[in-house]
């Protein structure tokens, strides 16, 4: 026997095809009795009624009239940030799930989705305020892991030969015009070094420089 949910909780339900609407009233009501629904068949309509009220949770199709895209999760988001968004449609998960969720959903749900899945996700949503099917949690890790592999690259590969002969001296406290004798370069030429080692490094001065480089060596 499923435990119901029973605290307070205000839902808005952004579809514009009566029967969608219906079968997420039932199955609301079914997880949580205690709970007030309100409906939408137009962005335009969403926006008026999330400008007059508060809710907890928003179920939105991302293909209907006025097409609810990213933008509407965004604005959504800004007029309420604390509220949970639960995206439902028959477009492709794989495609639309992890664009949806970077643009603030909370939930992304194919309306393929069995009976249980929707079951599932919703009672996630008010309790939770998150849902993701195991393909997209697998979708998400994957773009996370691409994501910390990129951002934690050390800079220090980036550095051609020259700049690194560059860096080396400059971290040796020799001058630019020192510099320039030694590597038998002009000024110019080493200042321009200094500037793009510092960018690749990303810092702003010398005495960063040297601290980045001896905790990256």
């Amino acid at each position: 026997m499923r435990l119901l949910i029973s605290h307070f909780m205000n839902i808005l339900i952004i579809e514009d095809e009566p029967l969608t609407v219906l079968g997420l009233k039932q199955k609301i009501k079914d997880i949580n009795p205690v709970t007030t629904i309100d409906t939408a068949a137009s962005v335009d309509t969403a926006y008026e009624l999330a400008t007059r009220h508060s809710y907890e949770l928003v179920i939105m199709d991302i293909d209907i009239k006025g097409k609810a895209g990213a933008g509407v999760v965004e604005r959504m988001k800004s007029l309420h940030p604390g509220t949970a968004i639960l995206v439902i449609t028959d477009l492709d998960e794989r495609t639309y799930g992890l664009p949806y969720m970077k643009a603030g959903a909370d939930g992304f749900l194919s309306k393929l989705a069995s009976s249980a899945q929707f079951d599932e996700a919703i009672r996630a949503m008010m309790v939770m305020g998150k849902y993701a099917s195991v393909a997209l949690q697998q979708q998400i890790i994957q773009e996370n892991q691409v994501n910390r592999s990129v951002r934690y690259v050390n800079p220090l590969m980036s550095i051609s030969e020259r700049e690194r002969q560059v860096m080396n001296h400059l971290i040796a406290g020799k001058s630019t015009g020192e510099i320039a004798a030694i590597l038998n370069i002009n000024k110019t030429t080493v200042g321009t070094h200094k500037m793009r080692i510092l960018k690749k490094m990303q810092v702003n001065s010398l005495i960063k420089l040297i601290e980045k480089v001896t905790m990256l060596s």
